[in-house]
């Protein structure tokens, strides 16, 4: 096990997010990892010194989590099925996650032709289908060139984006109408590249196993002629058959602090039922650099309706944010990322990685008398108690910087850090 430096060790750095995880499993991940680790000893000595001195002066005071153990936050949520670049804040890090939730990031997405989801991803279930077989390299490589630039870009409504004080993903699952519309903002992409087009069985992607009822479906038939793009992504996602599930909003029901660890992590873990052989469709990767407020799922419809059909996200990488990238090793310039396989082969793997890293950051961001005083005043109730984070957005990504999805979210800013990042 690694040795303790006696050094508190706190700021950013990022994670490799692997697939089917949500971005608030992969925070509980860690909180469970450094809990009990020398690397961490002295940050949560303070951190319950903090509290303790808390509790004194507000006894009445709203307890935290039992998963709970450092302030924690991400600066831009990445959707289950995505993989890469999770920006993570731990102690006074998550002040300054607010830098990465506006910085421009770079994806590789595969987008699977032929058929439309409700979640616009082969997660979801099929709720339209088109033609595909006139969809070719050099079509592909056409539309994209037009996708670049600044534009306006409808979300997906399985977002973060708050209507009236409720996630759209959550009226989803609940199967309940939006109060209003979505709506459109502005979005750049500084980068589309076509990396490679696979022909019909050249690939290895798959549908989703679940087809939505037919009414769904002659929905989008009727309205794929001559309508609007943003209009029938409004249509189609609000009118889908969506099951009740284990959402945002029961989970808000219970107290959140009393669910045990695993049953909280078997909530956070999403595994989509797909076809048994690959999808006979058209494909194509592509590599994309994109402002904040960016869909990667939301292009990958876009850009099956210029294709005169539909487009499914089937696969999403965030391979850079800011100077973080998922190579290995990091080049010359860039900080390197922190994986499952570091957690799973203890701290005498991760320690020495992430203390690097963050004892880089402390130099970097000397602590200010003033800071320690609010750190002392403000202290967060539970989880998130990042000054200029915003919540899960992207799909949080909202960028949510709040990784539970509690009800818990009252402390000083909450409106500001909850805010929806959009998902990739």
């Amino acid at each position: 096990m690694a040795q303790p430096s006696g050094k508190v060790l706190e700021g950013v750095f990022a994670v490799n997010k692997p697939p089917n995880l949500s971005s608030a499993q992969v925070l509980r991940d860690l909180q469970r990892n450094f809990a009990e680790s020398n690397t961490f000893a002295p940050l949560l000595q303070r951190t319950k010194n903090v509290l303790e001195e808390q509790e004194r002066h507000q006894p009445k005071r709203r307890k935290r989590g039992n998963d709970q153990i450092f302030k924690m936050g991400h600066g831009g949520t990445l959707d289950p099925m995505a993989t890469g670049i999770l920006i993570v804040g731990i102690g006074r890090g998550t002040k300054y996650l607010q830098d990465f939730l506006g910085s421009k990031k770079t994806y590789e997405t595969v987008v699977l032709f032929g058929k439309s989801t409700d979640t616009y991803d082969v997660t979801g279930k099929v709720v339209a289908e088109g033609p595909m077989e006139h969809i070719t390299k050099g079509l592909v490589e056409e539309k994209i060139e037009k996708l670049r630039g600044k534009q306006k870009q409808m979300p997906p409504l399985f977002s973060a984006i708050k209507i009236n004080g409720m996630k759209a993903y959550e009226y989803a699952r609940g199967g309940k109408e939006l109060p209003r519309e979505l709506e459109t903002r502005d979005v750049e992409v500084s980068e589309c590249s076509l990396l490679e087009f696979y022909a019909p069985g050249e690939h290895d992607f798959r549908w989703p196993a679940e087809q939505a009822p037919e009414e769904e479906k002659a929905i989008a038939t009727r309205l794929m002629a001559g309508v609007e793009a943003a209009k029938l992504t409004t249509t189609l996602e609000v009118k889908a058959d969506i099951p009740e599930v284990s959402s945002t909003a029961q989970t808000k029901e219970t107290n959140i602090n009393e669910i045990p660890y695993e049953k909280k992590a078997a909530m956070h873990i999403h595994t989509a039922k797909q076809e048994p052989f690959p999808a006979h469709a058209p494909a194509a990767r592509i590599r994309l650099t994109v402002s904040s407020g960016f869909y990667v799922r939301s292009f990958a419809y876009d850009l099956g309706i210029a294709c005169s059909s539909y487009g499914s996200m089937a696969a999403l990488v965030r391979s850079q944010q800011g100077s973080y990238t998922t190579v290995q090793p990091a080049p010359e310039g860039f900080i390197p990322t922190l994986t499952y396989e570091d957690l799973e082969a203890g701290e005498n793997v991760w320690g020495p990685k992430l203390s690097s890293v963050l004892e880089g950051w402390v130099e970097e961001h000397p602590e200010t008398s003033a800071q320690k005083d609010f750190d002392h005043r403000d202290f967060p109730r539970g989880h998130n108690a990042n000054k200029g984070g915003r919540g899960f957005r992207g799909r949080g990504g909202g960028q949510k910087t709040s990784w539970n999805d509690r009800k818990d979210n009252r402390s000083r800013g909450s409106k500001r850090r909850n805010s929806s990042s959009p998902d990739l």
